[in-house]
């Protein structure tokens, strides 16, 4: 028999990997998931950090890069800009937006289902 990361976990250790595990399955936030638990959002991603240092987590990317894909490149109209989202979300920007607020933009409508 093999000894895996997850064997050598404390109680406390196991304890929150099964909560950052049923959060994942349940495909919300992790703020939304501890809120709803009435656990300490702080404490949860300090278990998730220790858990990946330990190998018993992947550790997440930072950044994710999505495909662009130009379908037509007929123009729309002069100054509007349209992005669609793998989700099925359309976004619609017309004039110059700031890259703080097209990326806000982009991150919320990114996480809409």
């Amino acid at each position: 028999m093999t000894d895996t990361a997850e064997d050598s976990l404390t109680e406390r250790q196991q304890y929150w990997l099964q909560h950052i595990k049923a959060c994942e399955a349940a495909g919300v936030s992790s703020k939304a998931y501890a809120d709803s638990r009435g656990l300490c959002v702080k404490a949860l991603y300090s278990a998730r950090k220790e858990l990946a240092r330990k190998g018993v987590l992947s550790r997440p990317s930072r950044h994710k890069f999505q495909r662009v894909e130009i379908f037509d490149s007929t123009p729309i109209a002069e100054g509007l800009c349209q992005i669609q989202l793998p989700n099925g979300v359309s976004v619609s920007i017309r004039g110059d937006v700031g890259s703080a607020i097209l990326t806000q933009v982009l991150t919320v409508a990114a996480s809409l289902s």
